[in-house]
């Protein structure tokens, strides 16, 4: 089992820099930047990232093929693989409706978005191919559709945490090619502990509320989710999501979109995640809110793995 931490896409260089430091002496094996519409670009802060590190794995993403050329996305881990070496991997995926939106961009007019996808990912395969670089392709997946198309990358991250929900994912994904390594991870937001902080579990909530808000009908509907669901999407409509709408939804919900697990829950959860055949997990924001929360996450791994 593989472990990796999330930056916030909302910190500053220097911050993201200290917590991409903090993530490697903490010994865990991945780093992730996310991207968001406005925000700045992830191989800008993954450059600044590994001038500073060398051991821990970078991943870019989850970065949108729909917002950003993949022959840019390509240029981008080039110049970083051939400046600081094949440590890094990409996750592509569709990205955040609410987010897109923002910025003009509305998925549900976007047509054959799991082809779209593919065709990215070999795009940026062959341009790295020419190059004679690797990098490994990860998609980042959720809904039914999106899932059937998962076999076709070099793994897929998924966004749930909820044990029931991950079987099901796994099971609408075919992975038939024996020589086709391919890796199931997950990625979610998270808050693991040894002292409870209300004030964490607060932006915990608005995270995985965010996540349960953008989840397909498909998925909601299949876990009895959607009647929570849906009045609260009818209520913000195209609105920007604020605390308030956030708050609107239920604790039932939010609890299975996120890791809340305090020390002593943490390695049976683990275990379970490894009986489905889970290899990564990605510990989302707000793990890293902080460089205490960092450094306490690698702590209470380093003791789970002891156990």
């Amino acid at each position: 089992m593989k472990f990796g931490i999330s930056i916030n896409f909302e910190d500053r260089l220097d911050t993201a820099v200290a917590k991409s430091v903090a993530a490697e002496a903490s010994k865990l094996d991945y780093l992730w930047i996310p991207d968001l519409p406005n925000q700045r670009y992830p191989p800008a802060i993954a450059a600044a990232a590994a001038s500073r590190t060398s051991r821990i794995r970078i991943g870019l993403g989850l970065i949108s093929p729909i917002l950003h050329r993949p022959i840019q996305i390509a240029s981008s881990l080039r110049t970083l693989i051939e400046y600081y070496g094949e440590r890094f991997e990409l996750c592509i995926g569709p990205g955040d409706r609410g987010n897109l939106r923002r910025v003009g961009i509305d998925l549900e007019r976007v047509r054959e978005i799991p082809k779209i996808m593919l065709e990215a990912k070999s795009e940026i395969g062959e341009q790295l191919e020419r190059c004679g670089l690797k990098c490994r392709i990860w998609l980042g997946a959720q809904g039914p559709e999106m899932l059937k198309a998962a076999s076709r990358f070099d793994g897929a991250l998924l966004n749930y945490s909820d044990p029931e929900m991950l079987a099901w994912a796994l099971k609408k994904i075919s992975t038939t090619n024996e020589t086709h390594k391919w890796v199931a991870g997950i990625f979610a937001p998270t808050y693991i502990y040894r002292e409870f902080k209300p004030e964490i579990y607060r932006v915990l909530r608005l995270a995985s509320a965010t996540v349960a808000l953008g989840t397909s009908d498909h998925v909601l509907k299949r876990f009895g989710l959607k009647d929570s669901i849906t009045p609260i999407r009818r209520d913000y409509g195209s609105k920007n999501l604020s605390t308030s709408i956030l708050e609107m939804v239920p604790p039932t919900v939010t609890d299975r979109f996120c890791i809340l697990k305090n020390k002593n829950d943490l390695p049976d959860y683990i275990r379970t995640l490894e009986s489905l055949g889970i290899e990564q997990v990605v510990f989302a924001y707000p793990q890293a809110i902080s460089l205490e929360t960092i450094r306490e996450l690698g702590e209470i791994l380093e003791a789970t793995s002891k156990e």
